[in-house]
């Protein structure tokens, strides 16, 4: 038998080099009534299985780097032991499954993750299991539209619903998580984005916990006992996030302990029983926010340092301060925020009130001790009373001032981006008119 000349091998061995790995992989399906973790071990590296509708009753462990996809019905039952599905591999796809029925152990879940990297988890539905999906000393895996719910019973009982523990990188985006203890539960990460994901009806919202580099964007945090708990954690961002209705009377839209380096923009934090509280913050950039509708709108316990408040709305909170013992000022020195209960003038016409806005007025530190004095607010007493107190300054405590408050609200990041889009739209039919008109003309011009 001849041997290959040299030149034709190497050509024959860079073009195989070029070829996908998943170029060999096959396709196979799991009918009811069969085994999906029989199909797992039966496969290789690059396989996909499709899931026919059904219930499969097993536990599944994934360590191959395959993926798994979910026909409408496909519904894989834990039996109330352990993890529903175990992944201790990278590279794998879980889409379109039903995963139901974990254990009840502290980490028992619909899908854990150990130790595995560039997993793809998308478009499942986890129910009655005690954490949704956790992921542990993993790095770089993408949640994407995934529906989380826990059990039934009381949340203190419950996991979480997207618990991470280590490791980072992740991208969580569109997920709708309720009834579980903690929405997503950030323990020792960093660099995660965490996009557009709605999370109601649990204990908090997002738990941040000795965490660093985590993007917040766009995400609605709803009817839960706190929205956002920011705890002993590193350079947090939270952009253009809705943090509403957070009614419990121990309960906060956003609370802010210990932490560091925090950028809050551009998002709405209504109907909460205290919409913002910092405690020991350092270093917190709060901007065009629009804080409204809270029982207390803004609140600062314990020492907090070098925090800049510029450009937010503080509208139609019950109570519009309540402030520790230590002196603050609430602008950046250009600008400062609007207050809605403040009664200057601006004389200048450059926007900016010509006195400045005193905080924790002592009608607000009454209320902690006479919750009664509810009653009162806005009344005309109580108007005369703030007056008074600006005049003479020495009825407050702790000198917490915005030295150039805003006399007109400030237009918010999403009203600026839909009047944009708003005029975009004219703009656009503008356009096609001017060329069907030319049109018009040019063609008039021909058939003469």
């Amino acid at each position: 038998m001849r041997k290959l000349k040299k030149p034709f091998a190497i050509f024959i061995f860079l073009l195989l080099l070029l070829v996908p790995v998943n170029a060999f992989a096959d396709e196979f399906t799991v009918e009811s009534g069969q085994s999906i973790q029989s199909a797992v071990e039966g496969a290789k590296n690059g396989d996909t299985i499709h899931v026919s509708p059904g219930v499969f009753k097993e536990n599944v462990m994934i360590t191959k780097e395959i993926s798994i996809k979910g026909e409408e019905g496909a519904v894989i039952d834990g039996g109330g032991k352990g993890n529903v599905i175990m992944v201790t591999v990278s590279n794998v796809v879980l889409e379109g499954l039903t995963i139901q029925n974990s254990g009840t152990g502290q980490e028992d879940s619909g899908i854990y993750i150990k130790k595995a990297h560039y997993n793809v988890i998308k478009n499942n539905t986890l129910k009655n299991v005690q954490n949704g999906i956790y992921i542990a000393n993993s790095n770089e895996n993408k949640l994407h539209g995934n529906r989380i719910a826990s059990n039934e019973s009381h949340f203190s009982k419950r996991g979480n619903g997207i618990h991470m523990f280590k490791g980072g990188g992740h991208l969580l985006k569109e997920n709708e998580i309720s009834n579980v203890q903690d929405g997503i539960y950030f323990d020792f990460t960093k660099g995660i984005k965490v996009q557009r994901n709605h999370i109601r009806d649990s204990r908090y919202g997002m738990h941040f916990m000795f965490s660093e580099g985590i993007l917040a964007e766009r995400n609605h945090v709803e009817k839960n006992v706190t929205g956002l708990m920011v705890m002993d954690s590193v350079s947090i961002d939270f952009i253009e996030n809705k943090v509403t209705d957070h009614f419990h009377f121990r309960g906060y839209g956003i609370l802010i302990y210990e932490t560091e380096d925090v950028l809050l923009e551009g998002n709405e934090i209504l109907r909460n029983s205290t919409g913002l509280s910092l405690e020991y913050g350092i270093n917190t950039l709060i901007n065009k926010n629009q804080i409204a509708a809270n029982q207390v709108g803004l609140e600062f316990m314990g020492k907090n340092e070098n925090n800049t408040f510029s450009e937010n709305n503080f509208i139609g909170n019950v109570v519009q301060s309540k402030i520790s013992g230590e002196d603050m000022r609430l602008d950046d020195g250009v600008k400062g925020n609007y207050w809605d209960d403040y009664s200057s003038f601006d004389l200048s016409g450059d926007g900016v009130g010509e006195e400045a806005y005193k905080a924790g007025s002592l009608y607000d530190r009454l209320l902690r001790k006479q919750p009664y004095w509810q009653f009162f607010f806005e009344s005309p007493s109580i108007k005369l009373w703030t007056k008074a107190e600006a005049l003479f300054p020495s009825f407050g405590s702790a000198d917490v001032y915005d030295a150039r408050p805003l006399v007109e609200p400030v237009t918010m990041l999403q009203e600026t981006e839909q009047y944009s889009k708003d005029r975009m739209i004219p703009g656009i039919i503008g356009i096609l008119f001017i060329l069907f008109s030319i049109f018009v003309i040019v063609k008039g011009r021909k058939l003469r």
